[in-house]
């Protein structure tokens, strides 16, 4: 089975890129605080502080063990050493820090195609559907897909490692293609 990523956001602070940070770290002309597009920064890669606010206000929240923002997934230090063999092979593993603790970013690199005729993403008339191929896909634990860079989706050996080690901070959803699934409460933040 394939699962779509959502940030815990009712009960989780979400991760955010300041782009002045961002911009001090990898130059001028980097949109890494907005960009979801799989880019590789590897190369020039600068740690750099990222930040937490809170979707909705109110209760106090805590910083969560995983948290997805602009198409990039935070994993504290815990979820890194639980994550970092199976992630590794799928794209970037990224040092961070945070509130002066050591962190990581993975910057996702695997695209996989989705089928033409049966996948919309139209956000702008809220029309969403995603529909994947899984036997192409078996052997990917995690991975964007081609008509959605800002999402991030998983095998069913990921969800169980992270769920068995109780990871903090994100939902799994088998609608794949909706990106802001109202049970969540996604919708009323966007």
């Amino acid at each position: 089975m394939i699962y779509r990523i959502h940030p815990n956001i009712k009960d989780y602070l979400m991760v955010t890129f300041d782009g002045d940070k961002a911009r001090e770290a990898l130059g001028e002309d980097t949109d890494f605080y907005m960009d979801e597009r799989p880019f590789p920064y590897q190369n020039e890669w600068q740690p750099m502080e990222v930040g937490f606010d809170d979707a909705f206000g109110g209760k106090k929240k805590e910083i969560p063990d995983i948290s997805l923002n602009v198409g990039k997934l935070f994993l504290s230090e815990k979820a890194y050493n639980l994550l970092k063999d199976k992630l590794s092979k799928f794209g970037e593993l990224l040092p961070i820090t945070f509130e002066g603790k050591k962190g990581y970013i993975f910057n996702g690199l695997t695209i996989v195609k989705t089928d033409e005729k049966l996948s919309i993403h139209d956000p702008l008339n809220d029309r969403f559907s995603i529909e994947f191929n899984e036997n192409n896909i078996e052997e990917i634990s995690i991975f964007k897909a081609e008509i959605d860079f800002n999402g991030y989706f998983c095998n069913d050996e990921l969800k169980n490692i992270i769920e068995s080690n109780n990871l903090t901070g994100i939902n799994f959803s088998i609608d794949v293609g909706n990106p802001f699934p109202e049970e969540l409460g996604m919708r009323s933040t966007h």
